[in-house]
């Protein structure tokens, strides 16, 4: 059976004892379910949070002067995610990630298609992405996989695994 990118990765995690956590919105636990698919991960990953609505990201524990000030799509919010599910589910890693897939978000005046920010918190590092793609005739799930793919290849890169 061929080992796919996010195996390596999970495998790696696995093999050195760091521990890993997630809160996502735009990608609805499509991460989470990722890290999952790789037999072992329990070891290494003891949850994560869905947190679509912003009153969710409040609750889970983002402050919400965060959201105020910033606005829900920001690099800003998922570093608040980041290191409030790190910090939560006491892992190693925090990953957080916000943004719009398909339709732009009533609730949220600064939505913009295609546009996402992710935040992988390990270590004293913060590492803030934004992600800017077409998509244009892409379904939401392919959206999703768009932005979790590009989550995994940034983590790869942080945790030193080779891509491929």
């Amino acid at each position: 059976m061929t080992q796919t990118q996010q195996d390596r990765i999970i495998n790696s995690l696995i093999d050195r004892q760091i521990t890993i956590s997630t809160m996502e919105s735009c990608t609805s636990g499509m991460i989470a379910s990722m890290i999952t698919d790789t037999s072992g991960a329990s070891a290494v990953f003891p949850g994560g949070f869905v947190t679509y609505l912003n009153e969710t990201k409040v609750c889970a524990g983002v402050d919400e002067k965060i959201i105020k000030e910033y606005g829900v799509y920001s690099g800003e919010c998922a570093k608040a995610m980041a290191e409030t599910v790190r910090e939560k589910l006491n892992t190693d890693i925090g990953i957080g990630i916000t943004g719009t897939t398909g339709n732009l978000d009533p609730n949220n005046a600064d939505s913009v298609q295609g546009q996402a920010f992710f935040s992988i918190v390990w270590k004293e590092s913060v590492f803030v992405d934004e992600i800017h793609v077409d998509v244009t005739g892409k379904s939401r799930h392919g959206i999703k996989q768009l932005y979790a793919d590009r989550v995994f290849e940034k983590l790869a890169e942080i945790i030193n695994v080779k891509q491929g």
